[in-house]
C-alpha cells in the first residue's frame, strides 16, 4: 500500500510539474518537488519502510521497496533537472551507473517523465494525508503533555465524520506511529 501511495503521489507530482513548467513557474515547480521529497518521500515513505530496507531476507517485498525508491529518485532527478541541472545530473548518473537502465550519460539527454494515470489513486492520497495529519496531531499532543512516544497509550479516539473509510492498514499505521493499542472512530 505504501508503494502504491508514493507512486500515486509521484505521478500526481509529474502532472503538477508539467503544468508549472508550461506556465513558466519554476519557483512553484521547485516548491512542489521540495514538498514531495521532504514531506512524502523522505519523512513518510522512507521512514515507514525502514524495516523493509534493512531487516529480513532479500525477498520480493524488499525488492519492491528498493525499486519504488529508485523510481522516485530517478523521476525526481528528471523533473528537477531544469532548475537544478548539476545536482540532478549527478544524482541521475550515480543511480544509473549501478543499474544501467538508461543508456544515456546525462539526465539532460533523457526524456521528461510522462505521468502514468493508472497509478494515480486520489482516494489513497487523501487517506494517507489524513493519516499523516492524525499522527502529527497525536504526536504533538503527546509532546505537549510530556508523554513520551515510547510509553504506549491505551487508545485514541478520532472524530472524523462518516465520510472516512476505516482502512485496517491505515489504522495499524496510526497505532504504530502514535504507539497506541486501539483506535476508535466517533
Amino acid at each position: 500500500l505504501l508503494d502504491r501511495w508514493i507512486l500515486s503521489e509521484l505521478n500526481t507530482l509529474v502532472l503538477a510539474v508539467e503544468v508549472g513548467y508550461k506556465n513558466y513557474e519554476p519557483t512553484s515547480v521547485g516548491r512542489l518537488i521540495q514538498g514531495f521529497i521532504l514531506d512524502k518521500l523522505s519523512n513518510w515513505y522512507v521512514r515507514l519502510c525502514r524495516r523493509r530496507f534493512w531487516k529480513g531476507d532479500y525477498d520480493l517485498n524488499k525488492i519492491s521497496a528498493y525499486q519504488t525508491l529508485y523510481d522516485c529518485l530517478v523521476c525526481v532527478s528528471k523533473l528537477a533537472s531544469p532548475i537544478a541541472p548539476f545536482f540532478m545530473d549527478k544524482l541521475f548518473c550515480d543511480l544509473n551507473s549501478i543499474t544501467k537502465k538508461e543508456v544515456l550519460g546525462s539526465v539532460h539527454l533523457s526524456s521528461f517523465p510522462v505521468p502514468v494515470l493508472g497509478f494515480i489513486n486520489s482516494d489513497l492520497e487523501k487517506k494517507m494525508s489524513l493519516t499523516k495529519g492524525v499522527c502529527s496531531l497525536a504526536l504533538s499532543l503527546r509532546k505537549k503533555e510530556g508523554v513520551r512516544v515510547r510509553q504506549p497509550l491505551d487508545s485514541i479516539s478520532l472524530c472524523l465524520g462518516d465520510s472516512v473509510v476505516k482502512d485496517d492498514f491505515l489504522v495499524d499505521l496510526i497505532k504504530s506511529e502514535v504507539n497506541v493499542k486501539g483506535v476508535f472512530f466517533k
